[in-house]
């Protein structure tokens, strides 16, 4: 069967993850019978894509699968999948998986009940090809070599000078936090390197995990979460609104608490959820067992979800090719 994929991550480095899984995925395919047309395209290229509809792609988190009758799939790992949303207008779309999954956003927008069926879950990535592959046995050994910071860690960017903006609504209960627990709390509240965030989050017992406020506004799966669940360091962090292809337990992936949504998925009570993290931080910090319990989840989850070949098998299996 004749296969045209459009991917749009031509310029990425070759380290990424989008780099060798395209990649990959196309070897997998022709295996499977495909006979595949690459056009390998870059989310800069604007490129318009016209299938009775009139999309620009103009990011690389997305993949198009269009068949030699012009139906056609998309695999969105976007933050925010509204390039599908439109896509999915077309007569000739018949199905997604989406890594950023919230039910309630395609029930809302997809009324055909037989075409519903065929939105699914799909695979969310990671920054690094097969990152918690690589660097996990050593990262074990040094954890374990180590008296670990007590600290709740977080590292990552609140968007202070962008207050309209969908990150910095949706995370304001972490500054709440740094005044709360400011003794407790690693507050690192600017972006630093890879390498120096990845040195500092192997230090501490358990990292703060953190979309920017559920499914609907932005990404609430994020690659944080992927990262640290490869290298098997425990986090905490509100229940995703999202789900992924291979369900994500809280309390058993990774250790929660019940945020309360807007009817657009936004965090409603940035307050409450600073006093449940407090709270849960307490609960768990010196819980060793039940910390090496929720790691060893999440590391299962990634090898089951995101490291090679199982990541490619997912994402072929979640668009039903």
């Amino acid at each position: 069967m004749n296969l045209k994929l459009y991917s749009f991550t031509r310029e990425i480095s070759q380290d990424r993850f989008d780099y060798s899984c395209i990649r990959n995925l196309i070897e997998h395919l022709t295996k499977k019978g495909y006979k595949i047309k690459w056009e390998n395209l870059d989310g800069n290229d604007k490129f318009r894509y016209k299938n009775d509809c009139d999309v620009v792609i103009d990011q690389g988190s997305i993949c198009i699968f269009e068949f030699e009758n012009e139906t056609f799939k998309v695999w969105d790992c976007g933050d925010m999948p509204s390039l599908t949303l439109k896509m999915s207008k077309s007569k000739n779309f018949i199905g997604a998986a989406i890594g950023q999954y919230n039910k309630k956003l395609w029930d809302d927008n997809v009324k055909d009940l037989n075409l519903r069926k065929e939105i699914n879950k799909g695979v969310h990535f990671e920054s690094f090809w097969q990152f918690g592959v690589s660097n996990f046995d050593s990262v074990k050994e040094y954890r374990q070599s180590k008296i670990l910071n007590n600290k709740l860690l977080w590292r990552g960017s609140l968007y202070e000078n962008c207050p309209t903006k969908n990150e910095y609504m949706g995370r304001q209960y972490i500054s709440m936090l740094n005044e709360r627990i400011n003794n407790k709390f690693q507050f690192g509240s600017f972006p630093v390197d890879f390498n120096s965030y990845i040195r500092e989050s192997i230090e501490h017992k358990l990292v703060l995990c953190s979309g920017v406020g559920g499914g609907y506004s932005c990404g609430d799966y994020c690659f944080r979460d992927s990262e640290m669940y490869g290298l098997g360091i425990p986090t905490l962090r509100p229940k995703y609104a999202i789900e992924t292809y291979i369900p994500l337990i809280p309390d058993y992936h990774y250790i929660s608490i019940d945020p309360e949504f807007d009817e657009k998925f936004k965090y409603k009570n940035h307050s409450d959820i600073a006093n449940k993290i407090i709270k849960k931080y307490n609960e768990v910090i010196s819980d060793n067992d039940y910390l090496d319990f929720i790691s060893n989840n999440a590391r299962q989850w990634y090898i089951d979800m995101l490291s090679y070949p199982n990541v490619v098998n997912n994402i072929i299996q979640s668009l039903k090719l």
